[in-house]
């Protein structure tokens, strides 16, 4: 086992509790915002626009691919790719039965989801101590 910078260079990267520790917050917080949303709707005369949902759903994938980042050892950035790849796949499977995976559209927000969790996953590992 060879040694760089004080870390091991062999073995397995990918932190699966990581990133299914990740992936939780991501959707907790995906749940939380539908609830006070759902109520805002229900008992004020307000509708939620699509780009406010939108930027909701990123920024809850930003903040689990952060956690996971923090929670990671090394390679914080695959990290929260992995967090960003998991919640779009599950969101997907949730919000729709059929998914058209050759469409331009769904590769253009796959492709944003998975930078913006990269940049979550990135500012996590930045947060990290020690």
């Amino acid at each position: 086992m060879k040694k760089r910078n004080n870390l091991d260079t062999a073995g397995f990267w990918l932190q699966p509790m990581a990133v299914l520790q990740g992936t939780a917050v991501a959707l907790a917080l995906l749940l939380l915002t539908s609830l006070g949303l759902a109520l805002a709707v229900y008992f004020l005369p307000w509708q939620a626009a699509p780009n406010l949902l939108n930027l909701l759903a990123h920024l809850a994938v930003f903040a689990g691919a952060a956690w996971s980042g923090k929670k990671c050892l090394k390679k914080a950035w695959i990290h929260g790719i992995a967090v960003g790849l998991a919640s779009f796949v599950l969101l997907g499977f949730l919000g729709s039965a059929d998914i058209a995976l050759l469409t331009w559209l769904w590769w253009q927000k796959l492709l944003r989801m998975l930078f913006v969790a990269m940049l979550g996953g990135m500012m996590g590992g930045l947060l990290k101590r020690g």
